[in-house]
């Protein structure tokens, strides 16, 4: 039998005495944790002075954060709300673009994204859209000079969420509370006024009445009511329509092709109103024409009709006319045939003669149009 070394025993415990005091050690120190990350930051630009939030992590645990390093400058006073959270104001003497770094004695975590620097100056504001919303409603607003910004309102009531995307645009959030009128933008300068409002949607529209009350396709129809301002759809029953909100009680449309007879609803974001009497969509009447000739005593000719509805111009009746002092005086009634052709006799005797169509209603809302033939002499 053979029986391990001292030193066989010494090879066999020396890994298993490594890794307990390596477990050992793991537990003791803490402070060997992994190095900071930033996820992201907001605002993306800012002048001297500015807050600016920093998310990622690590910048609590272990080693806490330090600092930040902007470009051109470190700002060395921090505050770490949370492992994931960090706010830093914008150094003196940064400058310039580029990435964020937050300085920690585990590691230091860069951002991907870059950051701004600019220089104070008054904001202007050139737009924003939706021009309507309601409360909760994202706006985007472009301008000039946004790095910086302090506070946003609407009218009188400062949005409580809003988002400095760049030098040039800020998304805001319609707070509670908010009531139609002037967006302002405050920076550092001071603030800015829009010149024009943004309406304040506080219920469903309602339409009380529209004029005319019939018409073909195309007809220009006036909506009245209430809470049209921010309207996103006007249907003649069911169908999409083109409009303009005239204001917060008006809207102008027009009746879109393919529309029936029905009723007429607008929509914003709150909800759908919809009028109480149907809008009656006329088919416009079908336009006809006539040639008319002679040979002898015999009259003849057809009725053409321009888009081809055959029903104004098979079997319908023709009236020959003969001027008469100054008017026209009826000489004979005839019909077409299926074709749309007519023939008939006229007196064999000078004068000038004309054939007649005259409006006919057809069912299904369908008409065709009266049609006067050239006027022609017979001798």
């Amino acid at each position: 039998m053979r029986f391990p070394t001292k030193h066989a025993t010494t090879r066999v415990l020396a890994p298993a005495i490594a890794l307990a005091i390596t477990a050992v050690l793991a537990s003791a120190l803490p402070a060997l944790a992994a190095a900071d990350t930033v996820s992201a930051f907001s605002p993306a630009c800012g002048v001297v002075g500015t807050e600016v939030t920093i998310t990622g992590t690590g910048f609590t645990a272990g080693a806490p954060a330090t600092g930040v390093m902007f470009p051109g400058a470190t700002q060395n006073t921090v505050i770490a709300d949370s492992d994931t959270q960090l706010r830093a104001n914008v150094p003196v003497g940064a400058a310039g673009s580029g990435t964020l770094t937050v300085v920690d004695a585990d590691g230091n975590g860069t951002s991907s994204a870059t950051f701004s620097v600019a220089t104070a100056a008054a904001a202007t504001i050139g737009s924003f859209l939706p021009t309507s919303g309601a409360v909760g409603a994202s706006v985007v607003i472009t301008g000039t000079n946004f790095c910086g910004t302090t506070g946003v309102k609407f009218n009188t009531t400062a949005a409580t969420a809003f988002t400095v995307n760049s030098a040039t645009q800020i998304t805001a959030t319609v707070p509670t509370g908010a009531t139609t009128g002037k967006i302002t933008v405050t920076n550092t300068i001071g603030p800015v006024v829009s010149t024009l409002d943004f309406t304040v949607i506080t219920g469903a529209p309602t339409i009380s009445s529209f004029s005319p009350i019939n018409g073909p396709e195309a007809t220009s129809v006036i909506l009245t009511g209430t809470n049209l301002l921010g309207a996103t759809a006007v249907k003649f029953n069911g169908v999409t329509a083109t409009f303009t909100v005239d204001s917060n009680t008006q809207i102008t449309t027009s009746v879109p092709a393919t529309a029936a007879t029905g009723l007429i609803t607008v929509t914003n974001v709150l909800g759908t109103g919809t009028s109480t009497t149907a809008f009656t969509v006329t088919i416009p009447a079908h336009k006809r024409s006539l040639s008319f000739k002679f040979k002898g005593s015999t009259a003849s000719g057809h009725v053409n009709v321009t888009d081809g509805f055959t029903a104004c111009n098979s079997f319908v009746p023709v009236y020959i006319q003969e001027q008469k002092g100054g008017g026209w005086k009826l000489l004979d009634t005839t019909a077409t045939n299926g074709g749309g052709d007519f023939k008939t006799w006229v007196p064999n005797q000078k004068g000038k003669f004309r054939a007649v169509v005259k409006k006919l209603n057809l069912l299904a809302g369908n008409s065709c149009g009266a049609a006067n033939s050239a006027a022609r002499s017979h001798s």
